[in-house]
């Protein structure tokens, strides 16, 4: 695969931020001098907040700006959360978008671990960020950050012009194989989870595609309606009106199970590419050495907020499944898992952002 040249549609590139290499230092040099020290006293503080939690506001930090699917979940979780705490509490959001997410990320790395600073994450700040090496994304995803609760998945998809004559995926598959090189992909970005997704699906079908990164979904629903890209693979909530009215093609999911809004379209393993599985996703996460009274609290609270019929259907509405089931263990290996994928396919395309 090859990217095509950015004229102005690709997302601008991360920046190191030298506050995490500061950080890096002393963490390293102090652990190595004060090791002791330092955690007697993390240890008072975080038994203090386990003890008194939640006594006052909780910050979830979203890594975007207003408006997105990100943010909308990290409303709809601060308006539920503090009432289910079980001493109550309230929780507000703050946005700090900027370098690809990952300056929200490195904020709550770098918050104290008590709770009351959390990250909404989604697969680009927490998966594709550090698993494509971007420098302001030095962070691993469940080492330097306490995972809390699956929030949801978000299924993507294959999308055509509704006029191409391609309706099924290996209609699409057979296409580019027999005419390499020549057509092109649509994406929101380089390196976010709709160009990972997209590489990944190369990958399996075995095709060569050229990569055409834009700005965000709805400039590249317009590539593929101009005929300027052959196809895309993105959030279903991204195209949900154009495939509704007609303007495209869903051909296949990603996900390994149906999308319960389009149950009579394939998943790509069910069309010939067999164990694909790629998704976009939101979790809750705080910083490393969030004690675990604190975790498992905000995890039932978070819970019982996507219990509620209203979230879910405002969720649903986006595209997202929620999950209302998860625990820290099964969110910190859903990531692991998440990451691993992300990893390997960066690796396989040769993708450094720097």
């Amino acid at each position: 695969m090859r990217d095509a040249p950015k004229e102005g549609g690709s997302t601008p590139a991360f920046r190191e931020d030298n506050m995490i290499r500061r950080r890096d230092f002393h963490r390293g040099f102090l652990g190595g001098v004060g090791a002791t020290s330092l955690g007697f006293g993390n240890s008072i503080r975080a038994a203090g907040a386990a003890t008194a939690f939640p006594d006052r506001v909780i910050t979830l930090v979203v890594p975007f700006a207003a408006g997105g699917a990100t943010d909308l979940a990290g409303r709809l979780l601060a308006e539920k959360l503090g009432p289910n705490l079980v001493q109550g509490g309230r929780a507000i959001v703050d946005n700090r978008p900027g370098a690809g997410s990952a300056l929200g990320a490195d904020f709550v790395r770098r918050a104290r671990p008590d709770g009351y600073t959390l990250l909404v994450g989604s697969a680009s700040t927490l998966g594709c960020a550090p698993a494509s090496g971007a420098q302001a994304a030095r962070y691993h995803p469940t080492e330097d950050f306490t995972p809390i609760t699956l929030f949801g998945v978000s299924t993507m998809g294959v999308v055509v012009a509704h006029d191409s004559g391609i309706t099924t995926l290996g209609q699409l598959v057979a296409k580019l194989k027999a005419e390499p090189g020549k057509h092109g992909y649509a994406t929101s970005g380089v390196g976010g989870i709709s160009h990972l997704a997209s590489a990944a699906f190369a990958l399996a079908a075995g095709v060569e595609v050229i990569h055409v990164p834009y700005r965000g979904g709805a400039q590249t629903a317009e590539a593929i309606l101009k005929g300027d890209t052959l196809f895309a693979i993105d959030t279903l909530g991204s195209n949900v009106n154009q495939i509704r009215d007609g303007a495209l093609r869903l051909l296949a999911v990603t996900t390994t199970r149906r999308d319960p809004n389009f149950p009579d379209v394939p998943t790509l393993a069910e069309s010939g590419l067999a164990g694909y599985d790629m998704s976009s996703w939101t979790v809750l996460v705080g910083p490393a050495g969030l004690p675990e009274t604190v975790t498992n609290a905000l995890s039932r609270a978070s819970n019982q907020a996507l219990s509620d019929p209203t979230v879910r259907e405002r969720l649903d509405s986006t595209g997202t499944i929620p999950d209302a089931t998860s625990t820290p263990a099964s969110t910190r290996d859903f990531i692991d898992k998440q990451f691993a994928v992300l990893q390997e396919v960066c690796k396989r395309i040769g993708l450094q952002v720097d």
